[in-house]
């Protein structure tokens, strides 16, 4: 073990993550800005708040707090999670200040979306969650959305990294049946969802120009709602899949 993989068991990873707060500030900026530095994301999220009537935001995979900060600054109490320790120390540090606003905790997003759905805190209402817990290894997604559909029926998900059929926005791929697309939610079909997907295409989006799906209950409210956001429409060439 060289020196350096010691001192960094020495000193723990939530160490190591406060160290990287106060010696690295350019990790405040990772991926570009909120939502991979995306702008049109940006108002895509916008958008969906000023039509969609959410009470309260959830976020799976806080990595720095970067797009935590910019969910908080819509008003509404934000509850994230973060699995890895060095992380969710840094953003710790970082959302301190807002930390009235934002619920910070550590661990896997399963179990935390279960809490939230017994916790009697939790606001009441419509509910706003982004996921963005995968990586490599764990891919807790189709788990993720069987909690929030069965606890929250009339919840709004956004999931990033996710393909968008026909473009070239980047997205996650880690192997037969681990791939984010419409084919890896088929398991799901029985929660009767509607896909949306940006109507903009990557050429015209800024930073990391990842691709997303934003999903809801269909055939409800939530659904007229979305529709009616002129930023996203139904893929093209897929049904819903309540169909």
């Amino acid at each position: 073990m060289n020196i350096g993989k010691r001192i960094a068991k020495l000193l723990g990873e939530r160490n190591l993550g406060r160290l990287d707060y106060v010696l690295k500030p350019g990790l405040r900026s990772t991926w570009g800005g909120p939502f991979n530095g995306q702008a049109f994301r940006q108002r895509m999220f916008l958008s969906l708040m000023g039509t969609v009537g959410c009470r309260v935001i959830v976020e799976t995979g806080t990595y720095h707090g970067t797009t935590t900060a910019f969910l908080a600054a819509s008003g509404l109490p934000v509850y994230s999670v973060e699995s890895n320790p060095r992380f969710y120390a840094y953003a710790s540090w970082r959302l301190y200040r807002s930390r009235s606003r934002i619920r910070l905790r550590e661990g896997d997003s399963r179990p935390f979306l279960r809490s939230l759905a017994l916790d009697r805190a939790f606001p009441g209402g419509r509910a706003f969650f982004y996921l963005d817990a995968h990586w490599h290894s764990d891919l807790p997604l189709r788990d993720e959305l069987k909690i929030i559909f069965e606890h929250w029926s009339d919840s709004v998900v956004m999931v990033d990294d996710f393909q968008v059929p026909g473009t070239t926005y980047g997205y996650d791929d880690y192997g037969p049946g681990r791939a984010l697309n419409l084919e890896y939610l088929e398991p799901l079909r029985h929660l009767q969802l509607a896909t949306f997907f940006p109507a903009m295409g990557p050429e015209a989006e800024t930073g990391a120009r990842r691709g997303c799906i934003v999903l809801c209950r269909a055939g409800g409210e939530v659904e007229r709602l979305l529709g009616a956001v002129g930023e996203l429409m139904l893929a093209p060439g897929h049904p819903r899949m309540d169909e």
